[in-house]
């Protein structure tokens, strides 16, 4: 028999405060031992209640939708314990460093972002078996975990279907990450796989380069030329008296601003959400703002003025990952007149170079025409808007689409699952 559990048991009906006192003669151990029995008995009995008799492998295929922001229930069909210390201290034991599970989660979902993050093979197991709880008295090991995982994935039993229906974005995508590492780190010798950790980590990171989704094509040619790459800018006449004096680069600016209130994150529409294979610190250096001086004087309305400057510029241009076919205009509506005043939405005037205004005329379904150029979502800028010119997409059928935006700018995102991927540009 429990003495002192039970005792705690006799307490419970008790304020925290009396039992705490009630309780002072056993030692700090015994007393988290004795609550944690109690409180994993009730996450039990909570987890009964829920089920009331059904399958949770029959509830995943039939009804996925009722282990929507039901963390208890998704822990269950998972394997996964709902007790926050019993996750904590496998993670410890197994990992060998202190993460919480939603964290190790995070960095693996993240590594290509994380990229100089050390972590053991091990970590990258328990990820992939969605940190299915071992206690380390029963019988199963991570490895034994990890080998039934990958046999009922490859058969697809009902069980491994049913968790694939109820798992969360992150897990998901670390899941993914996890699988294409251990594609490889399974072949390691065990010399290799013994290596110190900082080794290890150097190890895991070539693994990654070459395991891991290829970026896209326009991030591997940056990459394979290693030339600048970016946009010409000019700024607007108005932006260009007030501020030249003071003027930093468009990208300081940005950063230094509050960042506007959007429906989406901005960061799923940034060169950041996109994967690179560990290389967005290279491709960060390589990034470019070439500055021009736009024409002060001359008949010509500023937009022509900015096309025929251009025209003749671009001629200069030694990278060829300076767009030719593009030019960017910063407008006096991006300039914050304060601080801490936000700028909703951030964006800035996108010119195709070679627009010919005698060509036949393009009207939105509001009546608004199209005269070469379009506003663009600063964030998408260096993003999937290079990507898109890059790739020769008309700027006309951008402007299309950005007309069905409620602020009439073009902003592009990552795909969620596939982040060398992006959802439409027209």
């Amino acid at each position: 028999m429990d003495t002192n559990l039970e005792l705690y048991k006799r307490l419970l009906d008790l304020g925290p405060v009396e039992r705490h006192e009630r309780l002072l003669h056993l030692p700090r151990s015994e007393r988290f031992r004795v609550a944690s029995i109690v409180e994993r008995e009730k996450l039990n009995r909570r987890l009964q209640e829920k089920l009331a008799g059904r399958d949770l492998v029959e509830m995943a295929l039939s009804n996925p939708s009722e282990f929507h922001d039901n963390v208890f229930l998704q822990n269950a069909l998972l394997g996964r314990t709902s007790f926050y210390p019993d996750e904590a201290k496998m993670i410890q034991r197994i990992v060998g460093a202190q993460y919480s599970g939603e964290v190790l989660f995070d960095k693996i979902a993240n590594f290509d972002q994380e990229y100089y993050v050390t972590l053991p093979i091990d970590a990258w197991k328990l990820v992939y078996c969605d940190l299915y709880y071992i206690d380390g008295a029963n019988s199963c090991s991570l490895q034994d975990i990890y080998e039934s995982r990958l046999r009922e994935e490859e058969l697809q039993s009902p069980a491994a279907r049913a968790r694939e229906n109820i798992r969360r974005d992150v897990i998901k995508a670390a899941r993914r990450n996890a699988k294409w590492m251990l594609s490889e780190l399974d072949r390691l010798s065990n010399e290799e796989k013994a290596q110190r950790l900082e080794g290890f980590g150097k190890t895991v990171r070539a693994i990654w380069k070459r395991a891991s989704h290829a970026p896209p094509a326009w991030i591997q040619e940056i990459l394979r030329a290693q030339q600048p790459w970016g946009f010409v800018y000019y700024k607007a006449k108005e932006v260009k008296e007030a501020y030249d004096p003071r003027w930093d680069s468009l990208l300081d600016m940005v950063n230094k601003s509050p960042m506007p209130s959007l429906d989406r994150d901005a960061r799923e529409a940034t060169y950041f959400s996109i994967h690179c294979q560990g290389k967005r610190s290279e491709l960060a250096a390589l990034h470019t703002e070439v500055w021009a001086t736009g024409p002060s004087k001359g008949g010509l309305a500023e937009d022509d003025g900015f096309r025929q400057h251009f025209q003749t510029y671009r001629q200069s241009l030694s990278s060829p990952g300076i767009l030719q076919n593009t030019f960017i205009v910063i407008p006096i509506a991006l300039i914050s007149k304060s601080d801490y005043e936000e700028l909703h939405p951030y964006w800035v005037w996108a010119y195709d170079a070679d627009w010919d205004s005698s060509t036949e005329e393009t009207v939105s379904s509001s009546g608004e025409k199209y005269q070469g150029r379009v506003k663009v979502s600063v964030y998408s800028l260096n993003a999937w808007f290079y990507a898109a010119r890059w790739e020769g997409v008309s700027l006309r059928d951008m402007w299309l689409k950005a007309q069905q935006n409620d602020d009439k700018l073009w902003i592009c995102y990552t795909k969620e699952m596939e982040q060398w991927d992006h959802e439409p540009y027209v």
